[in-house]
């Protein structure tokens, strides 16, 4: 029976996790899964602005299924990051109409809320700092399920300067109808102003309204992989993080009534205290909320406990926490309450006591206390561990909960391009090669905040609009994701060309390829080429023939005569070519003359303002009518082409020998 039930699970664990993106019925961008949903502002007050709902929650609970974990309804308002700057605070999104943040500064929006890669990106600038918001669904640490949302914030220095940059991220917590349940942090209860700072910094916290039948159990979790431990972490009440975009009032312990009202109503603030961010530099804050999960047995002396379900063994001197929760549902008080944990061989307990001391209970009371422990031995396998409660006038009561050790990601890196690029019509066969990277994790647990950083060597450069850095998230063991940039050769650079790429993990190591691609050595020419004509040219119809240069490094200047067969043609006019056309004014252009007794056309000159490189670009255009049949002739008569200093430049030059000639 057992085996059909993990079964159960484990279809709905892969039925539930694929998330779905939608707009709902008040414009928000939604992006939902079986257990949550991230609901996104997209209007012109708040935008970007996020709220959190429960959609089908805990796959046995059905009391959390539809509950808000983040207020906001129906337009997400309540919650708002801060970006510090240089000691400026700015809100991140659009400008607000509510109390939130109503004092703050705003940025400009760079890219409205938009999903990729099953992501919520909102991207705002302020000035020269772009910063980028990523929203997207977790594993929770303690469910295993994923039922919680990974809020991002990655913030970039465009500028040529240095600049002091730090991150508030404020969550106006909500647990279904209840606004001011404790959050339970550790072994204690936090019903008032507190805060945790440096080393008292929990890995994560919990809130519910009853032990006993919890309609929504939320968590956040500040520590962990992939995650950016904050320096500061608030519990206060909500109307003093909304009015102070960084500094508050604070009351140490005074109760989460809303500033300036007499409602309960509590919120959280965590603080990336301002340092400095280098030019060119992007710094990234993660922190995860969602649900949390709590092994629990009812009975009078009700017992619940919660650790992470998963541990991911990536160093000897890796800890866990184990939080047991006690409450009495009898009438009675009940007396010297004691709770004891017992642990496989496997884990030790660090610096504590195996039994702990509660004391007495009164009805509906709830006690926690707290465990520190260590796995000795970093092999992957599952463990169970018990917590067992006892009083002197109640019946005993004991849970188990169970945790597996897990080995760390492993990401995997394959390049695909091609090894070369041909010629074809005295050019390259093509403009830009495209490059694909696909990137695996063949470890054991989830890889967190990937990044890519594309290296190319002189003489390649991206195709405009592509990135040489992308953030991809994360990828869960086994998970592959595709990459693609589009490459494009420099004008004349040939020879073998190294390109490398660099895949970053804030949990994984650095993986890093390198290859090359060969790029032929292209002469440099002047041609002469007739305009192609469907079906052919005959008698009495007019051509254009183009003088173009293909290939020339350092080009500035040029001067030219050309001869034709003047039986054959007759030379209408000579127009400037593209190439003396720059943004639509034209440049250094000599009028030429023709000469039709001679057949020549004289003192074809141009210059450009500046020395270029030249590859395929039209000098001039001379327009002709067929006379007879015969051969056109045409060729170059003193052709030379300069660089900057007036040096000549050697070139191979083709001429046209076309025949026009009877069927």
């Amino acid at each position: 029976m057992k085996n059909k039930v993990s079964l159960i699970l484990l279809f709905l664990v892969i039925f539930s996790s694929s998330a779905f993106a939608s707009i709902d019925q008040y414009g928000n961008l939604q992006l939902k899964n079986n257990y949550i949903s991230v609901i996104v502002n997209q209007n012109e007050f708040n935008k970007g602005r996020f709220a959190i709902d429960v959609t089908g929650g805990a796959p046995m609970r059905s009391g959390d299924d539809g509950k808000p974990l983040v207020y906001g309804h129906p337009y997400p308002w309540s919650s708002y990051t801060t970006i510090k700057i240089d000691g400026k605070n700015y809100v991140f999104g659009g400008k607000t109409d509510k109390r939130a943040g109503k004092n703050g500064n705003y940025g400009e929006l760079l890219q409205a809320p938009t999903i990729k890669n099953n992501s919520i990106i909102t991207k705002y600038k302020f000035d020269k700092i772009i910063v980028s918001q990523i929203l997207n669904l977790v594993k929770s640490s303690t469910t295993g399920l994923p039922d919680t949302v990974q809020i991002t914030y990655r913030v970039s220095n465009k500028d040529n300067k240095d600049h002091q940059v730090g991150t508030r991220v404020m969550i106006d917590t909500m647990l279904g109808e209840n606004d001011g349940a404790p959050f339970r942090v550790k072994n204690q209860a936090i019903t008032g102003d507190n805060l945790f700072s440096k080393d008292e910094i929990p890995s994560f916290w919990q809130a519910f309204d009853e032990l006993t039948d919890p309609k929504v159990t939320a968590q956040g979790t500040i520590k962990g992989p992939g995650l950016t431990t904050p320096e500061e972490v608030y519990f206060a009440d909500w109307g003093s993080l909304a009015d102070g975009l960084w500094e508050f009032e604070f009351n140490s312990a005074e109760e989460f009534l809303r500033k300036g009202e007499f409602e309960l109503d509590s919120a959280t603030a965590l603080f990336w205290q301002a340092k400095r961010l280098k030019p060119g530099e992007t710094r990234t804050y993660v922190t995860n909320y969602g649900l949390g999960g709590i092994t629990m047995v009812p009975g009078l002396l009700s017992l619940g406990v919660t650790s992470p379900a998963e541990v991911v063994m990536d160093n000897p001197n890796k800890t866990l926490d184990i939080v047991a929760y006690i409450q009495n549902t009898a009438e009675i008080t009940v007396k010297d309450v004691k709770v004891q944990l017992d642990l496989p061989n496997n884990l030790e307990l660090i610096r504590d006591y195996q039994i702990k001391k509660i004391g007495n209970l009164e009805p509906g009371e709830t006690s926690q206390v707290m465990w520190e422990v260590r796995p000795l031995d970093l092999s992957e396998q599952e463990l169970e561990y018990s917590v067992k409660a006892t009083a002197e006038n109640t019946d005993d009561n004991q849970v188990s909960r169970g945790l597996k050790l897990v080995g760390p990601p492993k990401l995997s890196l394959e390049l695909r391009a091609p090894n070369k690029i041909g010629v074809k019509n005295d050019s390259l066969a093509q403009d830009n090669f495209n490059l694909e990277a696909e990137i695996s994790n063949q470890g054991a647990s989830t890889a967190y905040g990937i990044d890519t950083y594309l290296a190319l060597s002189p003489g390649l450069t991206l195709s405009k609009g592509d990135k040489y850095n992308k953030f991809l998230g994360f990828l869960e063991p086994g998970e592959s994701i595709i990459v693609p940039w589009k490459i494009k050769p420099i004008s004349l650079v040939d020879g073998e060309l190294a390109y490398s790429l660099e895949i970053n993990s804030t949990n994984a190591p650095i993986e890093v390829e390198s290859k090359k691609i060969y790029i032929p050595k292209l002469d440099p020419k002047a041609t002469i080429e007739i305009l192609a004509k469907k079906g052919g040219y005959m008698v009495g119809d007019y051509i254009t023939a183009q003088i173009k240069l293909k290939n020339l490094a350092d080009f500035y200047s040029l001067k030219s005569n050309i001869r034709y067969n003047k039986d054959v043609l007759e030379a209408i006019y000579v127009s400037r070519g593209s190439l003396f056309v720059e943004k639509g004014k034209y440049l250094k252009w000599n009028m030429p003359v023709i000469d039709s007794k001679e057949g020549i056309i004289k003192n074809i000159a141009a210059s450009l303002n500046q020395e270029q490189s030249i590859n395929n670009e039209v000098v001039a255009n001379i327009h002709f009518k067929i006379k007879s049949l015969g051969s056109f002739d045409l060729h170059f008569v003193d052709f030379k082409a300069y660089n900057e200093n007036e040096e000549k430049i050697k070139l191979e030059l083709t001429d046209n020998l076309l025949n026009i000639r009877r069927n």
